[in-house]
């Protein structure tokens, strides 16, 4: 079998999960507060929970390193940034706050996995992750 197989099922189920718990916090607070606050909160919890599902779950990183933390961590403030326009644009444009989060979803999970693979968690046999 090979080493990245199955991945890409393993990153579906553990987002779906991170995803589930982050839309919620961000579908409530988009109720009581602005929507750069309310996207910040939600993503400092998408960021606890993902980089330690991604990474041990998905990418089955042995030990997290803290390069790969600031990769994340630098990762992570770019969707959120993208979050946060796409939800005002999209607003902008007469979607409610709430409908616009949810289609961004898509997009900002392939964004996601394609960083957290060839940036973030990426492994070169024999080499440690992000040295």
């Amino acid at each position: 079998m090979l080493k990245g197989s199955g991945r890409k099922r393993r990153f579906l189920g553990y987002g779906a999960l991170n995803v589930l718990a982050t839309n919620l916090v961000l579908q409530g607070l988009l109720l009581v507060l602005g929507t750069g606050l309310a996207t910040f909160l939600s993503q400092l919890l998408n960021v606890g929970l993902g980089f330690v599902l991604y990474g041990k779950r998905v990418f089955r990183v042995e030990r997290l390193q803290k390069r790969s933390a600031l990769a994340y961590a630098l990762m992570a403030l770019g969707l959120w940034w993208c979050n946060w326009a796409g939800i005002s644009l999209l607003a902008g444009w007469g979607l409610s706050r709430n409908l616009a989060a949810l289609l961004l979803i898509p997009v900002l999970a392939a964004l996601s996995y394609t960083v957290q693979k060839l940036v973030v968690f990426r492994q070169v046999s024999g080499e440690p992750v992000l040295k």
